[in-house]
């Protein structure tokens, strides 16, 4: 199991220094799309919405035709993760490391792989243009 000083390092240390902007409702859609496609390896295939209380988390809606995301642009900072695109990093790393390994607990070193990866992909160049 990582250590919190390993999530700083790989993860909490990058958004610190990255001045990203709030993400606009298209922004955060289109971001959390390419985000997932980026963890998985495929497209997603279900309805991407925005939250309708700004308290939620970005989660995944299951259902009996498959699942929907929903994404909140602006969450509430709530103790080390930040509002924004560090939320909507580190709730979709938790569902595709979900989806990729059920069997595997949360925060595991694959997990934190996962959101390592995707972090240094939302703060990249190649990501900003689904996000513009």
């Amino acid at each position: 199991m990582p250590t919190a000083s390993e999530y700083d390092r790989l993860i909490n240390n990058k958004w610190k220094d990255a001045q990203l902007p709030e993400p606009t409702e298209k922004q955060a859609i289109s971001g959390a799309k390419a985000l997932w496609r980026k963890a998985t390896g495929r497209a997603f295939k279900g309805k991407v919405e925005i939250v309708k209380r700004k308290n939620q988390y970005t989660w995944f809606k299951r259902g009996t035709y498959g699942q929907d995301m929903v994404v909140n642009p602006c969450r509430y900072s709530h103790g080390h993760i930040e509002q924004g695109w560090q939320e909507i990093v580190h709730s979709i790393a938790h569902m595709a490391h979900h989806e990729q390994r059920p069997s595997e607990r949360p925060h595991s070193d694959h997990q934190l792989n996962l959101e390592a990866m995707l972090t240094s992909y939302a703060l990249s160049d190649k990501f900003k243009k689904f996000t513009s």
